[in-house]
Parts: structure tokens; sequence; C-alpha cells
């Protein structure tokens, strides 16, 4: 791993990329994959040698597959995402398991970080509506105690991520976790502000526990369609629901400068949801774009 190695030492911003920004997605009808090879080679092209893994698949299953194809690329992984069913006492076995299984993947490709979403439902309908008991929530949260303990055991460090459409949303939903469990948090700014919370108050509400950044920004009417209920989140990105940072109106300059006065010292991903109708559709610009408006807030 010696190339990949030396691309840390790259890394002087502390910036990955994320595959969704190539318009990379788990969903079906998503819109236009593009293959591995070429997200690779555009975001260490234009990055710093660090990504995030992407959703199950992106990357091969095998870990020395994995682990061969970052090095070709000069790339490292620092961090990887799971949603999971918390809430429901009867799966947790197997819930448990498909984290277990995935911190141990991200672990042998050499990640810092597990990303875990406590998503409603594996095939919701209505999953914005969720809203749960106390017991409920006491499964919740101590589901999420046994997945810090499996982090631990893999070496690797937990963020809960609050995300629109998710169990975690704002504030109140965040309270609860930072007073119910030791978990550390990933801010993502676009699905806070999507959720209609003020990222720099959650930035001060979860001062010290955050453990992770996702970095991006978005049209202020197409989130409020989308928090109204009156825009689906999936047809919004399609109508560029995330814009190039800086020309959206996340204030993601006054988030920086939030967790700078937090002393936030750990990675950002740059986030950026991305659906692309045809082969011809080119997300570097796009990336290229965020990167020149959020590299010298991190200098």
């Amino acid at each position: 791993m010696g190339g990949i190695g030396a691309r840390r030492i790259r890394s002087v911003h502390r910036l990955a990329l994320s595959p969704a920004c190539w318009g990379v997605n788990e969903t079906r009808d998503w819109g236009h994959q593009i293959d591995a090879e070429r997200v690779l080679s555009e975001a260490a092209a234009v990055g710093e040698g660090a990504i995030t893994a992407g959703p199950p698949g992106f990357l091969p299953d095998r870990s020395d597959h994995a682990k061969a194809m970052l090095r070709r690329h000069r790339l490292h992984v620092v961090a990887g995402q799971v949603h999971a069913v918390l809430h429901h006492h009867s799966i947790r076995g197997p819930e448990l398991a498909h984290i277990d299984g995935h911190a141990h993947w991200l672990a042998a490709i050499g990640a810092e970080t597990l990303v875990l979403a406590a998503i409603p439902e594996r095939h919701p309908v209505r999953a914005h509506e969720a809203l749960l008991s106390n017991a409920e929530w006491a499964h919740l949260l101590h589901l999420v105690g046994s997945v810090e303990h499996v982090c631990a055991r893999h070496r690797l460090k937990l963020a809960v991520q609050p995300r629109f459409g998710s169990i975690i949303q704002g504030p109140k939903e965040i309270e609860r976790l930072l007073v119910g469990s030791e978990a550390g948090v990933c801010l993502d700014i676009a699905h806070l502000v999507i959720a209609g919370a003020d990222p720099v108050e959650v930035i001060e509400l979860t001062a010290g526990r955050i453990q992770h950044v996702h970095l991006n920004d978005v049209d202020l009417d197409l989130a409020s369609r989308v928090r109204e209920r009156s825009l689906d989140f999936k047809d919004a990105v399609a109508r560029n629901l995330y814009r190039p940072i800086g020309e959206g109106g996340a204030e993601v300059r006054r988030a920086t400068e939030a967790l700078r006065g937090a002393k936030y010292r750990g990675w950002y991903t740059l986030e950026q949801e991305t659906r692309l109708s045809t082969r011809d559709d080119r997300p570097l610009g796009r990336v290229s774009r965020s990167l020149e408006f959020v590299l010298p807030l991190l200098a």
C-alpha cells in the first residue's frame, strides 16, 4: 500500500470525495451509473487521494480485490455508510449481523469510520411518517450501543448520521441520541437543511461528538418542497436539489467556520447526491466547482 500511503500526505485538507457526486447510488432506477474505474480515476485526478466507500457493489465485495483497485488509483477509503433498522427488537440479530459484516469489510480496506443511518424500514412506503414509541427509541439507542461495540472490535469510529427521511433528522432526535448513547455523529449539511434544521445550531449541539462531516449545498426552494412533501427527494435530486458548493443556500462557509470554532479535526466528505440522465452527463465539472469553493475554507 505504499502508493496509498504516499498519497495520504497530500490530504492536507482532510477532504474525501464521495462516489455519490458521480451519480453512484444503490437505489433502483436512480439514473445512469458510471463504472467504478472511471469514478476512481476522476476522483484521483481532482482530489487529494481520499474517498468514501460508496454503496454496496460499487467496490468489489472481496476486500483484497477492493484494495487492489484502490491501490491502482492511489486512493484510500476514509469512511463507509450502512443503513439499518435499529428500532425493531425482533430483527435486532439480522440487522446487527448486517452491520458487523459491513464493518469487517470497511476495516479490511483501511477505512476509519462507519457512518450509520437509522432507517424506518428496509422497503419503506411512507417512511417519513415513522414516529417511534418510547420502547422503540429504547431499542434503537440500545442497538446503537451494540454497534459501538462492533465498531470498537473492528477498530472503527462510529458516526450516526441525522438524515432526512430517517429516524434521526433534526435537533430533537439528535439530542435524544446524544443523551441516550455515547455514539459520535456525522453531520450532513444538506440533510440538516432539508430537515429544517440550522446546521450551525446542530454543530453547537453536537460539539465534541462530531466524528465525520458531509459537505454539500442545496437549492433552498427545492429543499423546502421536499421537506413539505410536495416533491419527492429523488425527483428533487434530478432537478438539481444539490448545487455545487457556494451556489446554493446552505451557508457552507458559516458551517465550516462553526466547525473550526468547535475544534473539529476529523475528515470532511464532498457528498453531493447526483442523478445522471444519460451516459453523456459529465459530473466532474460540478465536483471541480465545489472543490474550488470549499478547499480555501478548509485551509
